[in-house]
Parts: structure tokens; C-alpha cells; sequence
């Protein structure tokens, strides 16, 4: 048994139906199935391209905020500082205002007590040189 080596005509009309077959299979199924894998990458990049772009700016606005918001804890801050030195200013006033009186009040009584303390001597003294006189009269059963 020989075998033959030289291509016969089948092979050509293979070749033929592998040619048409490819054009067919490329031009009906794989363009658009490559058109339809394109437009999804590009959609996909797109919406990556805008979800970068809008945490880019979720994120500047974010750190606006946070400024804004630190600026506004420094303000209240300062804003309360100085109220609390107001405060202090005010109750020290208070405090001044109210020790002067009390000492005012203090050296009245002070003045006013040793007022009374002289005249008690004094009524102390004046009586008790009229209850010894009237002490000695009636000892002696004369007047003195």
C-alpha cells in the first residue's frame, strides 16, 4: 500500500470553507462580542475615572471641613477663655468690693463696741463710786 503525499482538491475546499468560516464567525460573533467587552472596559473606566474624582474630592472637601471645624474649636476657645477671664476679673471685683465692706463694716462695729465699752466704764465707774458711797453711809450710819 502506497500513501500519497500530494494534496487533492478536498483540501483546497477545506481550506475555502475554513476561510469563509472565519470571515463569517468575525464578522458576526467576535466584533461584536469584542465591541461589546470594549464599551464595558471604557464604561469601567470611566466610572473609575469618576469615582477617583469625586473621593478626590470627598476628600478636599473633608479636610476644608475639618479645617473649618478646628478653626471654629480654636474660636470657641479663645471666645470661652476670655469669658472665663471676664469671670475672674468680675468675681475678683466682687470679691475687693465685698472685703472693703466687711472691713468697713468691721472698723464701725470695732469703733462702735469701743464706744460702748468707754461708756460702760465710765456708768461702771460713776456707779460704783455711788454704790460705795451709799455702801460706806450705810456702814458708818452717816453720811460721807
Amino acid at each position: 500500500m502506497q500513501i500519497s503525499l500530494t494534496p487533492d482538491y478536498s483540501l483546497l475546499a477545506i481550506m475555502v470553507i475554513f476561510i469563509i468560516n472565519y470571515f463569517v464567525v468575525s464578522k458576526f460573533f467576535i466584533k461584536p462580542i469584542n465591541g461589546v467587552l470594549e464599551s464595558r472596559e471604557a464604561e469601567a473606566r470611566a466610572a473609575n475615572e469618576i469615582y477617583e474624582s469625586a473621593m478626590a474630592r470627598f476628600s478636599e472637601e473633608t479636610a476644608r471641613m475639618e479645617e473649618q471645624l478646628h478653626v471654629a474649636k480654636r474660636d470657641a476657645a479663645a471666645l470661652r477663655e476670655k469669658f472665663r477671664a471676664d469671670a475672674a476679673a468680675h468675681r475678683a471685683s466682687v470679691v475687693d468690693k465685698t472685703a472693703g465692706e466687711a472691713k468697713s463694716i468691721v472698723s464701725d462695729a470695732d469703733a462702735s463696741l469701743t464706744r460702748a465699752a468707754a461708756e460702760a466704764r465710765e456708768t461702771i465707774k460713776r456707779e460704783s463710786e455711788a454704790l460705795a458711797r451709799l455702801a460706806a453711809e450705810r456702814i458708818l450710819g452717816r453720811a460721807v
